[in-house]
């Protein structure tokens, strides 16, 4: 019987004192991967119930044996091996699904949280776009609470924009237009759910608009559209504001005429359908056909992707592009992370979901655009997690969603619990909540589904 080799490991993390274990190199069975390194984590760290780890060596997380890594990478079995634990990403159960009269074509959840990390009922609110042309909005249980028409033909994409400015949401449609609403509640302190009213239109396109993003300050808004045109308007609170003070202005002119006529039945107020905004602070210009999703991790820089096979850097000052990447098939989605802005997540038509490090040029050691893995149909959704830089979903029209962790091709699991495409994916919780515990996905099957785990993505 052959001698059991050993490998010395040095267990450290970034975890809080309470998760640390000493970091004397200790000895363990070269041919242990990743279930019988976090077993022996919980032993040291005496957890009950036990927890499940993830591991890194120089970054890459561990997914063979100790002795496949180190005979891949060329080290010794006699060196020391630093190997740095994390809490394990465990993919999400199905929650809750309701249906829709037609298909899904948008979610966002950025403003939900779920039971698990609120410790008593969800709170907040889902926001669902759907090609009825309804916006509609869920609370936690996917209960519904509001709807409204908001695009003749049907919605293409509704985003929050940041809490900074308030309770707006971006909608866009294939009417050609850019709509921005406001969230209100009842005045009277009522149970009833919230309502959408519009505070502005945006019209520039001439086309269908494919999809919106909102700078990080939310000052700034983009969208872009089957007419290959990518645009930035100025949004956010002072839009909202000023589409305020002219209703305002309106309501006391016709005030006024009604006073003075005494006609008062059927009288609208101006400015009651909103503000009307018809010029763009900036037209970027450089795709050669639609324009399919945009991305906005950083103040000055943009993302956007396009069925010219296109993923191009923008500097927004300048409205040019500061770095195209050129594929061979159409980019159908795209996603980033503000912690990491020269990285954005792309999904194309031929079923690969690539990563696109924009620091890495050509002819250097860098690897620029790597493939992440793949889906059994287009690649129609990705969205990277707010809590981590490291994690993103994706969805497909082979109607599974997938959990990815960036540092290996592996997928930490799949969700396939819809029964058509998969055209819309979301986290629960953003940014501003600094965790996610979940997901929200809308698909061909007319059905809005939500997923939640007991563990927090960081």
């Amino acid at each position: 019987m052959a001698e059991e080799t050993q490998v010395l490991v040095k267990f450290v993390t970034k975890l809080p004192a309470h998760l640390r274990v000493p970091e004397t190199p200790v000895a363990v069975p070269s041919d242990l991967k990743r279930y019988g390194l976090s077993q022996i984590i919980n032993h040291l760290l005496a957890l009950d119930p036990p927890r499940p780890f993830d591991f890194l060596i120089d970054g890459e997380l561990v997914r063979k044996s100790l002795e496949q890594h180190l005979l891949a990478h060329n080290l010794s079995a006699e060196s020391t091996l630093e190997v740095e634990y994390v809490p394990a990403v465990v993919p999400p159960q199905q929650k809750n699904s309701t249906p829709h009269d037609d298909w899904v074509s948008s979610v966002d959840g950025s403003r939900c949280a779920p039971a698990s990390s609120s410790g008593g009922a969800p709170s907040g609110v889902v926001v669902s776009g759907s090609y009825d042309g309804l916006l509609r909005l869920w609370n936690g249980d996917l209960e519904a609470v509001a709807s409204v028409s908001a695009h003749a033909g049907g919605v293409n994409c509704a985003r929050f924009l940041p809490k900074s400015q308030g309770d707006l949401l971006l909608t866009s449609g294939k009417d050609r237009l850019v709509k921005m609403w406001r969230l209100e509640s009842p005045e009277d302190g009522s149970e009833a759910g919230p309502s959408c009213r519009l505070v502005a239109t945006y019209r520039g396109h001439e086309d269908g608009v494919e999809a919106v993003a909102a700078s990080p300050s939310g000052r700034r808004i983009a969208s872009c559209g089957w007419d290959g045109k990518l645009l930035v308007w100025e949004g956010g609170r002072a839009v909202a504001e000023a589409a305020e003070a002219e209703e305002a202005a309106g309501t006391a002119e016709a005030s006024k005429k009604k006073r003075k006529t005494g006609a008062a039945n059927g009288s609208t107020p101006a400015g009651a359908g909103g503000l009307t905004v018809a010029e763009p602070s900036a037209d970027l210009r450089g795709h050669l056909h639609c324009v399919s999703s945009v991305a906005w991790p950083a103040e000055n820089s943009l993302f956007s992707g396009g069925w010219d096979h296109s993923v191009r850097r923008w500097d927004v000052s300048s409205g040019a592009a500061a770095d195209t990447y050129n594929g061979s098939k159409a980019v159908l989605c795209i996603a980033s992370h503000a912690a990491s802005p020269t990285l954005v997540a792309f999904g194309c038509s031929d079923r690969a979901l690539r990563l696109w490090d924009t620091r890495g040029k050509s002819g250097s050691d860098a690897l620029a655009v790597t493939a992440q893995g793949a889906h059994g149909g287009w690649v129609t959704a990705v969205a990277w997690c707010p809590s981590s830089q490291h994690h993103i979903a994706s969805g497909s029209h082979d109607g599974t969603i997938k959990m990815w962790d960036i540092r290996t091709q592996i997928p930490l699991g799949t969700l396939s619990h819809h029964t058509d495409k998969v055209l819309a994916l979301g986290w629960l919780g953003g940014a501003e909540a600094g965790h996610a515990r979940g997901l929200v996905s809308g698909g061909a099957d007319c059905q809005l589904r939500m997923y939640e785990s007991d563990y927090i993505v960081s």
